[in-house]
């Protein structure tokens, strides 16, 4: 009966939810298509990277972050919107490197458990990082807001990245240190500005770049993707606190649920290409083909003079002229 009674509070809690990261309940990720059609569609996101989707190219342009460095005197939002922590960014923030200007709205976070080190949305060759990083913009150039672009085909742009175990990270801290303050639902603090460029990797030129859709409901279809190619590392502490700090309840829920497991499974490519600027694999295909190389120019010129140091030693052998012992009367001629 305990059992039945937890399991009748979760799903009144889920029923009140606009919708549900979570992989059950009425409002969960599979039920997002009935009431959100573009999630059942095509062109959805996050996807896999793997080798049969991915194709080089030297035509795009390196990202370029301007005003990323917000001032500590401004106090920006941090706030839980039922499904990550949030943080509002100034428009003033923009990209450059895309066929548009694209202003900074958000940025959010995506993670897993604390009995996991998996939350990421995208997966390279089917590996599931610990957590990703969205920084959200819109195309200023063309639409007056972030509400307006959302639905238009070249209405947004967002910077992924991936994100590892490894040592504590100080500019990740600049959030991570306010979760207490946005445990629940609706929850909002303010805290001041910071070099949001210290939360990207160090390399802004090598990246997966395709189409595709924002990774939570509507999933309109409307988003240049550039996910970076290098991960940046958060310390387990960190994690731990992103992965048990807040709820996707509100704070008078009669059982509140913990905010986990908040990333979208990956969906199927379609026939998209993924675009990348790295030639990693064609690389250490030339460097090992180099080295194979090497070794084997030096197997032959070993071959070959150990072969000429033999018929030298045979040509001596051979010029040799044997003598036989001379006799006494030879030694002692007699006069």
């Amino acid at each position: 009966c305990y059992i039945l009674v937890l399991y009748f509070f979760f799903l009144l809690v889920c029923q009140r939810l606009t919708f549900s990261c979570l992989t059950t309940g009425p409002k969960g990720m599979p039920h997002w298509s009935k009431q959100y059609p573009f999630c059942g569609g095509s062109f959805q996101s996050p996807i896999d990277f793997y080798r049969d989707i991915i194709q080089f190219t030297s035509s795009l342009k390196p990202i370029e972050v301007m005003n990323y460095n917000l001032s500590s005197t401004v106090l920006y939002t941090l706030s839980n919107n039922g499904h990550s922590v949030k943080m509002s960014l100034p428009s003033s923030m923009y990209l450059n490197g895309l066929p548009y200007r694209y202003s900074a709205t958000q940025l959010h976070l995506h993670w897993g458990n604390k009995y996991s080190s998996k939350g990421s949305e995208h997966t390279i060759n089917g590996k599931r990082f610990a957590a990703e990083l969205h920084i959200l913009h819109f195309n200023s150039e063309r639409y007056p807001s972030e509400l307006i672009a959302m639905d238009k085909s070249d209405g947004l742009a967002a910077l992924g990245v991936l994100i590892e175990i490894g040592a504590f990270n100080p500019a990740f801290e600049n959030i991570v240190k306010y979760l207490q303050n946005v445990k629940y639902r609706g929850q909002q603090f303010p805290i001041p500005g910071f070099d949001i460029e210290e939360l990207l990797p160090p390399r802004l030129d090598e990246f997966y770049r395709y189409e595709g859709s924002v990774t939570t409901p509507p999933c309109y279809t409307s988003v240049i993707w550039t996910v970076f190619r290098n991960t940046v590392k958060i310390s387990r502490e960190q994690l731990l606190t992103l992965q048990t700090s807040m709820y996707y309840t509100q704070k008078d829920e009669p059982a509140p649920l913990e905010m986990m497991d908040n990333y979208r499974h990956t969906q199927e490519p379609g026939d998209r290409i993924v675009f990348i600027t790295f030639r990693q694999g064609i690389v250490l295909s030339l460097i090992l083909a180099g080295a194979l190389g090497a070794l084997v120019v030096i197997a032959i010129v070993c071959f070959v003079l150990q072969r000429n140091r033999a018929k030298k030693q045979t040509a001596e052998i051979k010029g040799i002229i044997y003598k036989s012992t001379p006799s006494k009367d030879e030694e002692n001629p007699k006069i």
